[in-house]
């Protein structure tokens, strides 16, 4: 697979009291805060050195960030760029992935599709279509 590593998506409640914490710990922000109503979260990026963050926080009851929230759980999944979307999604299934969300257009992305599937493992992982 040609995946590349972009980010780790971070779960939070507030996203500005995140994106405070985390210039403390020398980041800065990458963009603009986003709002994807598809995907029902508010979101942005902010890098530190080598290292991207996705601090998302849910748009709405119905967020599939809740589960993760509930549970305290941070860091929910890891991002891979990919020149070849069904292709990754394939090979992964193969390996016993499940596909836990299909290829969707994502605003973070300009519009790129974006697919989360779950490794046997339990890590969560999303597909990000190459520009």
């Amino acid at each position: 697979m040609d995946l590349k590593f972009h980010h780790v998506g971070l779960a939070c409640k507030d996203i500005e009291v995140e994106r405070a914490a985390h210039r403390l710990l020398g980041y800065t922000d990458e963009g603009e805060v986003f709002v994807d109503p598809r995907q029902r979260i508010r979101g942005c990026f902010m890098v530190q050195g080598g290292m991207r963050i996705e601090l998302l926080e849910p748009g709405g009851e119905n967020s599939p960030l809740q589960p993760f929230l509930v549970r305290n759980v941070k860091m929910y999944h890891q991002a891979f760029l990919t020149g070849a979307m069904q292709i990754s999604i394939d090979e992964l299934r193969r390996a016993g992935a499940v596909l836990a969300v299909p290829p969707t257009p994502a605003v973070a992305f300009a519009g790129r599709p974006i697919a989360f599937v779950m490794l046997r493992t339990g890590m969560l992982v999303e597909l990000i279509q190459s520009p």
